[in-house]
């Protein structure tokens, strides 16, 4: 999952679990315990030990398959950090587009638009392909950035959606929805798009993982915040998490494929 990081890291519920960017000035023994403990996740973020591995390591791969065979104009709406731009084809043209408070505030970045994804300020058609990826559950009328998109898109136009399924809360209040496939497929329905690929994402093993490990991670910063003696079980954290993971990921490889409980979906749409 892509938690616009990426779609998933500065905005992920770890990232907000350990105090995200807004840690007082003034740092006391907890703030700065956090603050070590997510500069250490972020070195971990592509490793059995970080807490969200599963949600990180296919995301590169995903993004490179995504973007290989864009071309023209790509739209890029609720772009953060704009990694899908480094995976686009010479010649592409790029336009990353944010929410003003949310890349101002939250990312610290300058996307190349400021818009809301409910009115988006392109002209009709103008557009070749657009990514939603990990945004359309921020949104609290998903139906109205989806009419808009389908707007700005050409006919024969595509449009990448990822979303989380069976995952935290994250970028509260900002956070609305969970879609199962069949959600997904009546957006599009509506919308006037054609599926042209749905993909579950995550083993039923690989998505109890990793929520088990983000329970376990909010539950263990709890106890440092309570100054609760049982913060000290934060030495034991990292090799719960990389035995969960790693237990999980083998496991998942010895079964079938399985989208009982995805942790995220990835969809495809073509406009008709």
């Amino acid at each position: 999952m892509q938690d616009r990081s990426t779609s998933m890291g500065e905005t992920s519920p770890m990232f907000a679990i350990l105090g995200g960017t807004s840690l007082p000035a003034s740092i006391d023994i907890t703030n700065l315990v956090l603050k070590i403990l997510r500069i250490i996740a972020s070195k971990l973020r592509n490793t059995p030990l970080h807490p969200q591995w599963f949600a990180f390591f296919r995301e590169e791969r995903s993004l490179k398959r995504t973007c290989a065979t864009l071309s023209g104009v790509v739209l890029d709406v609720g772009c953060a950090e704009a990694h899908p731009r480094r995976f686009l084809p010479e010649g592409v043209r790029y336009i990353g587009l944010d929410y003003f408070i949310t890349a101002k505030d939250w990312y610290g970045t300058r996307p190349d638009v400021f818009a809301d994804a409910r009115a988006l300020p392109l002209p009709d058609d103008s557009v070749d392909h657009a990514l939603l990826l990990d945004v359309l559950e921020h949104i609290s009328n998903p139906d109205k950035c989806i009419a808009e998109l389908s707007r700005v898109l050409k006919v024969n136009g595509s449009l990448t959606i990822q979303v989380p399924f069976l995952y935290p809360v994250h970028d509260a209040p900002l956070d609305f929805h969970r879609w199962t496939r069949h959600g997904l497929e009546a957006v599009a329905e509506r919308n006037g798009f054609e599926i042209e690929e749905a993909i579950a994402i995550g083993h039923p093993l690989e998505t109890a993982a990793l929520n088990a490990n983000i329970a376990l991670s909010k539950t263990v910063i709890n106890w440092i915040r309570q100054f609760n003696p049982l913060a000290l079980s934060v030495f034991v954290l990292p090799f719960a998490v990389v035995v969960i993971n790693c237990s999980a990921w083998f496991f998942a490889l010895l079964g079938r494929s399985d989208d009982l409980m995805p942790y995220s979906y990835r969809t495809v749409w073509t406009k008709i």
